[in-house]
């Protein structure tokens, strides 16, 4: 069995934790919480979550959280920060009240985890999608339209005037872009299905 001195210490090492008040008021921070938001503890103390916000969320985000976490329910999600320095900061988090024997809280614990990085991947990565995106449309309108004014000219041409020779060629001709047109077709499908 893990004792609690333990465990505590565990999350206080790996995590940023921050403990408040039913107010809302910061009675504990970890120094992890320090390093990252760039407030010393002083700071922090008695100040709200306000101190760290970035503007980003909604009101609304906001009355859920509190929403949930006043009816006694843990809330998890994701919340861009603003450190004292001007820079943002994304942490997941998890705030988790706790209740005395009346079930009445005492306070809210809030365990979060730095996801910076991963954001910034995540923007990136929505960014180069966007990007291929615009050069498979523009690929496809490319290489298509050359392909589509060539099968509108073979359908321009009567075989039937040709030498058996050339009708031979022509046939051959139509059928190789036709299948060029399904190909490029297929992979404009492929490229969608991305």
């Amino acid at each position: 069995m893990i004792h609690s001195e333990f465990y505590y210490n565990l999350l206080d090492k790996l995590s940023i934790v921050a403990i408040t008040g039913r107010s809302g008021r910061i009675i504990y921070v970890n120094d992890k919480f320090c390093l990252i938001s760039g407030f010393k503890r002083e700071e922090l103390l008695g100040s709200n979550h306000r101190i760290i916000n970035a503007n980003y969320h909604p009101r609304s985000f906001f009355i859920d959280l509190w929403k949930t976490i006043s009816s006694g329910e843990t809330w998890r999600g994701e919340i861009k920060n603003k450190a004292k320095n001007g820079t943002y900061y994304w942490v997941d988090t998890f705030i988790i009240p706790e209740k005395d024997k009346n079930n009445n809280i005492l306070y809210y614990y809030s365990v979060r985890f730095d996801i910076t990085e991963r954001k910034r991947n995540e923007r990136e990565l929505r960014g180069r999608n966007k990007e291929l995106d615009q050069i498979k449309v523009l690929q496809s309108h490319q290489v298509r339209k050359p392909v589509a004014n060539l099968l509108g000219l073979i359908d321009l041409v009567e075989p039937e005037g040709l030498n058996e020779t050339n009708k031979k060629l022509f046939h051959m001709f139509k059928s190789i872009t036709n299948e060029l047109d399904e190909s490029i077709r297929g992979i404009v499908s492929l490229e969608n299905d991305l």
